[in-house]
């Protein structure tokens, strides 16, 4: 006889071997990718197939892991504030010996208005969202809590896009890909509203990875290009003074890229941004070369990107994103199941045998320790 419990198991066995079976056979390979959204006071979270991002509202900075991979880290790419400077020593590059005025982007210091989430499916873009942030921000000097130096220095708007296919942006540089589904633009805008008579400025930008992916491959000269240096999170070169930094050199690439790496050379997630901006003076459109330079500080990487205030020039236009390379994940859950149905099944159904052999023992035992004290009764003598 079958115990109830058993035979559930064996039952269960069956529904799943008739779930997984016409995936053995190859059915359900149509593409499944989907996008979802939702939206709270402290963030805005999309799902688009296996990359997972939340924008945090509270200062411009993304969130972001592979959606199915359990053992996927958490990425960490923000904005967290500006410099005004001038270039002392005329490398063209921003250290922070060179910081004058700062201008912050967290809450305490700006007031963000977040623009309504736009979704929706476009020709080119196929299922998208979009949204914005914008800001009035202040200038303020190196003394803590004080006042700031310059108010309503400048409008800045971030915007967000994410998109289903491969996309074609355009710096004065040249044009550049951001690859569907699993890359999120980000472009800056700002507008200078009240003149410093600094002549620099430069946009800081904070990359750190999870787990043991925690190593920043830099590409000087765009994705496709080389490996130009290797630098580990785990280092604080912040210690070797404020004239410390690492310079990137320019490039004939649109892009510049710094590659999220584990420490065995495994790329999963990265950052692009453009080696050229736009800028506008006195109505008339220009391109802005962009100077960077980045250190590590123990965590992550801080990387800064100088652009030139003189000039009259009183706008700029500077896209970049982020994403994750899939190679370098253990894959869908659903994949692996394809993979090894007939094994699962077989596990299973193993498992079920074996409970179905204790089962069995363990009811003889009881059994037949219920039928020995009658039997003792009997053999008892008179």
């Amino acid at each position: 006889m079958v115990s109830g419990r058993v035979l559930g198991l064996m039952c269960a066995t069956a529904l799943l071997a008739s779930c997984l079976a016409p995936l053995a056979a190859g059915e359900g390979e149509q593409d499944d990718y989907e996008m979802f959204v939702t939206v709270d006071e402290t963030k805005v979270s999309i799902i688009s197939g296996n990359l997972t991002v939340a924008v945090t509202l509270d200062w411009p900075r993304m969130v972001f892991w592979h959606s199915v991979d359990p053992f996927s880290p958490t990425f960490d790419i923000g904005f967290p504030k500006l410099y005004l400077f001038n270039d002392t020593d005329g490398d063209g590059r921003f250290c922070r010996s060179e910081a004058g005025f700062t201008v912050y982007l967290d809450s305490n210091h700006v007031e963000w208005n977040v623009s309504s989430v736009s979704t929706g499916v476009a020709s080119e873009l196929g299922d998208y969202v979009e949204f914005s942030m914008s800001t009035q921000a202040d200038a303020f000097n190196s003394t803590i809590d004080a006042p700031p130096s310059v108010e309503s220095w400048a409008n800045i708007t971030f915007w967000f896009r994410l998109a289903e296919n491969d996309t074609s942006y355009e710096n004065p540089a040249g044009r550049h890909c951001v690859t569907g589904k699993t890359e999120m633009l980000v472009n800056m805008t700002l507008e200078v509203t009240n003149r410093t008579d600094f002549q620099d400025m430069a946009v800081e930008r904070y990359l750190q990875g999870g787990g043991t992916t925690n190593m920043f491959q830099v590409l000087e000269d765009g994705p496709e290009g080389n490996v130009s240096a290797v630098l580990s999170g785990r280092d604080d070169e912040s210690l070797d003074g404020d004239e410390f930094t690492r310079p990137l050199n320019g490039t004939a690439s649109s892009i510049q890229s710094i590659r999220l790496a584990k420490d065995d050379g495994t790329v999963q997630a990265f950052y692009h941004w453009g080696s050229t901006a736009t800028g506008t003076s006195v109505g008339e459109p220009s391109e802005i070369v962009v100077n960077s330079s980045c250190y590590t500080d123990g965590a992550g990487l801080v990387l800064h990107s100088a652009l030139p205030l003189s000039n009259g020039t009183v706008a700029f236009s500077l896209d970049s994103s982020l994403g994750i390379v899939e190679s370098g994940f253990a894959g869908k859950i659903t994949d692996w199941l394809k993979e090894h149905v007939y094994a699962v099944m077989a596990a299973v159904a193993a498992a079920a045998v074996l409970l179905s052999a204790v089962s069995y023992l363990v009811l003889r035992s009881r059994r037949n320790k219920s039928e020995r004290p009658a039997d003792e009764e009997l053999n008892k003598s008179p």
